[in-house]
């Protein structure tokens, strides 16, 4: 079951049996440690994402989306021609190409500089689709649900969905839940993934809506910041941190909570890591190694 960092919070909140806002916080910062440690630990296909910038006219370098940590590939749309530049392969090369200024909107190498794109020759003109296949930075679970917004409009297998208010820029890659219920103008009670925010009040989704549609509605609905971990492993950070909490308490409880992380890393390795995931590795001359892959270190 899905669940955001509010639901993370609060479960950490009843498995350590203290909702102080002290233990809270601890239980915060013990829950990111690991998200970030676990992210870390293999080239994980879900932190593979497609962002967009916009070229600007006889200006080489435009700012990368907020959340790209790694480019990967380069295309860029120009009207209906696609362009696949290739990758400058070190500064000395991308230096050189610049001894003489060239200006043209078909592209011939990209390069990454100080949280940058850039594109040679530089482009001729402004908003030109650069698209970049991008691993994406981590960022901390730490955005208390949204449940104050309403739902005002979206259509049965629709993208676009509009709100009173309450979107921001930075909620890309958050989720929204309309609520559901069997009444006029409300939602399916499904979470889907916000791919782009036009507005305060209009964001597009990831997939389309598989609901009823909501028209000039107030249908009641949850924005909130959920895992980039796939979805029935979104508990892990939050058990992870019941098991720090009761280990440090040297209460026997530890036990319970260190054989579920343990299980849920194993099988999310299984399920989405490297090739081979057994608990034991072969050395080759006959001893055998403990698979240090599948273990984060208290």
């Amino acid at each position: 079951m899905a669940k955001t960092y509010t639901e993370l919070r609060n479960n950490y909140g009843v498995d350590t049996k203290s909702t102080a806002t002290a233990n809270l916080s601890y239980g915060d910062r013990v829950m990111n440690d690991f998200y970030r440690r676990i992210l870390s630990k293999a080239d994980w296909p879900f932190l593979h994402r497609l962002r967009t910038a916009l070229t600007a006219a006889s200006t080489t370098f435009v700012n990368l989306p907020y959340d790209v940590d790694t480019v990967e590939s380069v295309f860029v749309t120009v009207g209906t021609t696609r362009y696949d530049p290739k990758p400058a392969p070190n500064r000395r090369f991308w230096d050189q190409l610049h001894y003489s200024v060239q200006t043209s909107d078909t592209p011939e190498y990209w390069f990454v500089y100080n949280g940058q794109i850039g594109l040679w020759p530089r482009p001729a003109t402004a908003s030109n689709v650069i698209s970049i296949n991008a691993k994406i930075r981590v960022a901390d679970l730490n955005v208390a649900d949204i449940t104050s917004s309403t739902i005002t409009s979206i259509a049965n297998g629709a993208t676009t969905l509009t709100v009173n208010a309450g979107l921001a820029a930075q909620m890309v890659g958050f989720w929204i839940r309309p609520t559901f219920s069997t009444t006029a103008n409300t939602g399916d009670g499904l979470w889907y993934e916000i791919a782009s925010i036009t507005s305060t009040a209009i964001c597009d989704l990831v997939r389309k809506y598989g609901g009823v549609s909501i028209a000039a509605g107030t249908a009641a609905c949850t924005i909130g910041q959920m895992p980039l971990l796939p979805e029935a492993f979104h508990d892990l950070p939050e058990i992870y941190a019941a098991y720090r909490y009761w280990a440090r308490e040297n209460d026997p409880r530890a036990a319970d909570f260190k054989e579920q992380y343990l299980a849920g890393t194993g099988d999310l390795f299984r399920a989405y890591g490297m090739s081979d995931l057994s608990m034991i590795l072969e050395s080759g001359d006959d001893r055998p190694l403990t698979n240090p892959n599948l273990f984060i270190n208290a």
